[in-house]
């Protein structure tokens, strides 16, 4: 009896050691910075800065009269691929350093177990819904100095996270709060937002809200943004309303 009593013990916590690790693996890659993606950050930002103004977002982009006389191109319709080996030049220079990321990614370091641990709790429940999550195993997180927050590609699974040199991220002092946003926005994609064509305002909203109401306890400094249609808080008030969301979106839809 003792050594089947013994046995049981350590299959029990062999089946706890094991849940452990799958809850604590992480879902994060931090990829290597280089020059090429800042260049890229930059060529985007300028290339839609006239939207970006528009949607009032704020936006980071080295101080030099080079890059003013850009945006001025931009705004005329006259920037282009050509202006790549300006904004080259001008890092190459004057403004990168791989030193100016170290903080950034040390707090998103800091906070893998809690980015994890969140993802798992998408992970576990969506199976439940009657709307496809799209999820990856690893989200690669690419860090910039530029552009206006925080963005997405939804077929690769990359964020981008804005930051500057004192390791500080836009709104938050906690990375977490940008990175399961840009995860929850992945996820919606395809499913609810180009399904139902959201405008820009109301996809930030349903974001915001799916984040709130399914995160709030570990993530209690998240905010939902004054953007889009707040009607759309009166469909969602728990996070079991996000099980039928391909039901309740039709009711908002623009």
């Amino acid at each position: 009896m003792k050594s089947n009593q013994l046995l049981l013990a350590l299959i029990s916590i062999a089946l706890i050691l094991s849940c452990e690790t799958k809850e604590i693996a992480s879902r994060i890659e931090i990829v290597p910075i280089t020059i090429d993606q800042e260049v890229a950050s930059i060529w985007k930002t300028i290339n839609d800065i006239a939207f970006f103004e528009t949607q009032g977002y704020t936006i980071n982009l080295p101080k030099d009269a080079e890059i003013d006389l850009l945006i001025v191109k931009s705004k005329k319709g006259e920037f282009g691929n050509d202006d790549f080996a300006t904004i080259i030049q001008l890092l190459e220079t004057k403004f990168f350093n791989q030193k100016d990321y170290k903080k950034a990614i040390e707090k998103v370091n800091e906070q893998q177990n809690l980015i994890s641990s969140l993802v798992h709790q998408i992970f576990s429940e969506k199976e439940n819904w009657d709307w496809e999550f799209n999820t990856f195993e690893k989200y690669k997180i690419i860090f910039t100095l530029y552009g206006t927050g925080g963005s997405y590609d939804p077929d690769q699974g990359t964020i981008t996270l804005l930051t500057n040199r004192e390791g500080d991220f836009m709104n938050y002092k906690n990375p977490a709060n940008t990175i399961i946003h840009e995860i929850t926005h992945m996820g919606m994609e395809y499913s609810i937002v180009q399904k139902y064509k959201l405008s820009h305002g109301n996809k930030e909203r349903l974001v915001d809200t799916f984040v709130s109401l399914m995160f709030g306890e570990q993530l209690p400094a998240y905010k939902i943004q004054n953007m889009g249609d707040a009607k759309i808080d009166d469909y969602l008030t728990k996070k079991e309303d996000f099980i039928q969301l391909n039901s309740i979106v039709p009711k908002f839809a623009d």
